[in-house]
């Protein structure tokens, strides 16, 4: 399976091209990958079960905040 990255660039377009495409954030609401990070995770959560809904600027938040870059950590007790 190719990872979506993969598939942009099996387009031809330059890598540079693509990270300013991804990272452009036309609304003010979330680059277009927050929006594709919220899409997979609500369908994760949906696969789960769960009915909770991200946003691209929910991601946004998240991402500007650091919080995601601890997940992988214990909490602190």
């Amino acid at each position: 399976m190719q990872t979506l990255m993969e598939l942009f660039i099996g387009t031809g377009a330059p890598r540079d091209k693509l990270e300013r495409f991804l990272d452009g954030d036309p609304a003010g609401a979330g680059s277009v990958r927050d929006q594709i990070a919220a899409d997979m995770t609500n369908q994760l959560l949906e696969a789960l079960g769960r009915r909770d809904r991200q946003t691209r600027n929910d991601v946004k938040r998240i991402r500007a905040r650091g919080n995601w870059m601890s997940l992988h950590q214990r909490p602190r007790e």
